[in-house]
């Protein structure tokens, strides 16, 4: 675990080193989730609820989605794209530790230093809407929330690592990162809360992993989920899946690259 700890001081002192960055890229992150908040805000005057979720529901359904994609999400795919397109990956095959976990943990260090400057955005967002925010959290859901948020995290690690290996086949992964995008976007509950979606794409939804990254721990942090254990069941069930074809690929990528 040194090893890894390292890694991640090593990433954090070269984060510091582009502060600008990190800012514009908090900015960038926090201009969504706040128009979708008003946006919602704006339809909810002419009703209660829209969906089981009310003004409040609303405000911190996307506040949580946003805190909750820089513990769980990132974006490391392309980092391992571009390693392989270049040749990196021979000089990574002999340092002492994973390629694919040396490089989620890299992005560790910049996801933990936007989340804490995206909290004062969070701050500004629930004090102008302090009048309307009512929360009440169980706490005996509380073990749910946080093995959910850990499957979610491996979930999205291991679609990220899949994504990345890729590259050994294919020149340019990016439009395949731009679709899983989408669909995280979409089937992740990004975008909008799942069960306000078609009753279509809800089903759909419940046969692919991306609703168990952002969408099942967020309702589970709000309340509106009332089968927790299945929903980690559930998540299980997609990791088990994800990491056989992980490793099904990675071991032939492994053999063509040589």
């Amino acid at each position: 675990m040194k090893k890894y700890w390292f890694r991640f001081i090593s990433a954090l002192e070269t984060e510091f080193q582009y502060r600008a960055n990190l800012f514009a890229w908090m900015v960038v992150g926090a201009i969504g989730p706040i128009i979708m908040v008003f946006v919602w805000l704006a339809v909810l005057k002419q009703q209660p609820s829209v969906g089981g979720y009310g003004r409040s529901d609303i405000i911190l359904y996307y506040l949580l989605t946003t805190v909750s994609w820089y513990i769980v999400g990132g974006e490391f795919a392309r980092p391992i794209g571009t390693a392989i397109r270049s040749g990196d990956i021979s000089k990574s095959l002999l340092q002492p530790y994973s390629v694919i976990l040396g490089k989620a943990v890299w992005e560790q260090a910049w996801k933990l230093l936007s989340l804490i400057l995206s909290l004062p955005v969070c701050a500004l967002i629930l004090y102008l809407t302090r009048n309307t925010l009512i929360f009440t959290f169980n706490m005996e859901t509380l073990p749910f929330l946080v093995v959910s948020l850990i499957g979610g995290a491996v979930i999205f690690g291991l679609i990220q690592a899949i994504i990345g290996i890729l590259a050994f086949w294919i020149t340019e992964i990016w439009p395949i990162t731009e679709m899983n995008e989408m669909l995280l976007q979409l089937l992740g509950g990004m975008l909008a809360p799942i069960t306000l979606l078609p009753s279509a794409v809800q089903t759909v939804s419940q046969y692919l992993p991306f609703r168990y990254i952002f969408f099942e721990p967020v309702a589970i942090a709000l309340g509106k989920q009332q089968y927790t254990l299945g929903v980690i069941i559930k998540q299980v069930i997609f990791i088990g899946l994800l990491y056989g074809v992980y490793k099904v690929i990675w071991r032939a990528g492994l053999r063509k690259y040589e």
